[in-house]
């Protein structure tokens, strides 16, 4: 005679033994127990308000911390949270000057000899007005007098000033506008060197965040589940902490995907803080998120996120970030009619269980209540002190 024990969490299971060597049936006496479903959780108290403080927004891109208040303090209004380092921006603005500097010369150069070079153009347009009016006033086209040899070269004179004269006044006009482009490029210039300088120098005056009220202070994790650290690099308005209104405290819990059963809103929650474990809190589910989610970097097991609203509030113990332990109360203690999951099985929708009678197995059809993660309640299709198999006997 083989003696076998069958240990489960209920009292009323036990084994029957029976001296037929070749098989030993595993069986299960129905009765009627105290039930409930509870799913085991962890998390953290969060604020349901919160003032998001970020990094300074600046064209510079990545910015880095050199210095953070501790986390946790309770800061006022005004006070500094952060430093970033501004060694690289200084030395970035020192370049800007020189350059804005180099293109100011530049600009007084071109500017003087553009003038110059203007009034050059202008004293010869001066010249050649004063030779052509000389040359049409003083000029003698009588043949008695002058040789036509000499008539004629004085008005192809004349008229090689008037012409000298036409060039030069284009050539101002060509030159003036080529100067105004010339200028142009470097005010351009200039004023893109000043661009620059300003936005350094406002980065710059950037390089302290300071509270933008009074709170308590509590910096944020980023995907990788880090906080702000001194020497960590933060991009341009990255959010690197928070100013919680701690008046109005709520639950985040984590729940295991393959333990996840039947929760919905308005389940309620009992849940203990770590730093305080024989104190027990309660509140209600709030929402459950529609997928579950890795929430550890190279975790590959996923969890669905449930808010609960807390039922009360307590000042003095709920801290942002305080870690929990929860339990959710998906069916109150009760007495019904429960079975072991394993001794349930399902074909063409629908569930069945072997009963055993004399020796013999009869497959019965069962309607399920609540499932626990070990146990399932029996609506109907079995009484009390029916015998059911453990295993599943098509394959035995």
């Amino acid at each position: 005679m083989k003696n076998l024990n069958y240990l489960i969490v209920l009292s009323s299971l036990f084994l029957l033994g029976c001296n037929n060597e070749k098989e030993t049936p595993l069986l299960y006496t129905v009765a009627t127990e105290k039930f409930e479903v509870i799913i085991p959780a962890k998390g953290e108290l969060y604020a349901a308000k919160a003032t998001i403080v970020s990094a300074p927004i600046t064209s510079h891109g990545v910015q880095i911390i050199a210095w953070l208040a501790p986390e946790f303090s309770s800061v006022k209004k005004g006070d500094i949270i952060a430093r970033f380092d501004g060694e690289l921006m200084t030395v970035q603005s020192r370049n800007k000057q020189k350059e804005l500097a180099i293109t100011e010369q530049n600009i007084v150069e071109k500017s003087g000899k553009l003038i110059k070079d203007i009034g050059a153009i202008q004293k010869d347009i001066t010249v050649v007005g004063y030779e052509k009016d000389f040359a049409e006033k003083f000029s003698i086209d009588d043949a008695n007098i002058r040789s036509k040899l000499k008539i004629i070269d004085s008005l192809q004179n004349t008229e090689y000033l008037g012409t000298k004269q036409q060039y030069l006044n284009w050539k101002s006009d060509s030159f003036s506008e080529s100067s105004q482009g010339d200028m142009g490029l470097l005010e351009m210039q200039k004023q893109q060197h000043e661009s620059k300088l300003n936005q350094l120098r406002s980065s710059l005056s950037q390089l302290e965040v300071k509270a933008p009220h009074d709170g308590l202070l509590v910096y944020k994790t980023n995907w990788r589940g880090e906080k702000p650290r001194e020497g960590q690099s933060l991009w341009s308005g990255q959010k690197m902490a928070e100013l919680p209104d701690t008046s109005v405290m709520k639950a985040k819990l984590f729940v295991f995907e393959n333990e996840a059963l039947d929760l919905e809103k308005g389940k309620p929650v009992n849940f203990s803080l770590n730093a305080y474990g024989t104190q027990i809190f309660k509140g209600e589910i709030e929402s459950v998120a529609p997928f579950p989610k890795s929430i550890k970097r190279g975790d590959p097991q996923k969890y669905f996120e449930v808010i609960v609203t807390l039922t009360k509030q307590n000042s003095k113990l709920f801290v942002p970030g305080s870690k929990i332990e929860a339990n959710i109360i998906i069916s109150q203690e009760s007495s019904k009619i429960i079975i072991p999951l394993q001794s349930v099985f399902s074909k063409q929708n629908q569930s069945y269980v072997y009963v055993y009678n004399k020796g013999e197995f009869t497959i019965t059809a069962v309607d399920l209540g609540q499932t626990s993660l070990s146990h399932v309640e029996i609506i109907s299709g079995l009484a009390q002190g029916q015998q059911i198999a453990l295993t599943d006997r098509e394959k035995s």
